[in-house]
């Protein structure tokens, strides 16, 4: 009798402990799905914003290019000078990537990712 209940106990337990970790990891499964669509999500929207930025850049360079040909004379030489403005923030880009890129990109990752340490840390 007691090898019995002993045994119906512990088939419930098993039973039991099994059904918390199919749920654990269907949880598990919806945090991750749920994170990755924020994620994707915003990129997208990113993604767009600097689209359109490159576009209303190009166009600004363009029309400060020409602007620089009419005062100078010279088309080439406004060019010239429009590309060598751009060579300028390339090289101060290329010396500030790690403050202005890399560690913003992985602070946003903790954030999106882990955002209990984030809640943690404030």
């Amino acid at each position: 009798m007691f090898q019995e209940d002993l045994k119906e106990h512990l088939s419930d337990v098993k039973e039991d402990f099994e059904s918390y970790v199919d749920k654990r990891v269907d949880l598990l499964k919806l945090h991750l799905v749920e994170e990755l669509s924020r994620f994707t999500a915003s990129f997208t929207v990113k993604l767009g914003v600097l689209y359109l930025l490159f576009f209303a850049l190009m166009f600004i360079s363009l029309a400060s290019a020409f602007f620089l040909g009419d005062i100078l004379d010279s088309d080439g030489l406004g060019f010239v000078i429009v590309a060598g403005v751009y060579l300028i923030f390339v090289l101060i880009f290329i010396l500030m990537r790690r403050i202005w890129v890399q560690k913003p990109v992985i602070k946003a990752f903790i954030k999106i990712f882990f955002p209990k340490f984030d809640k943690d840390e404030a």
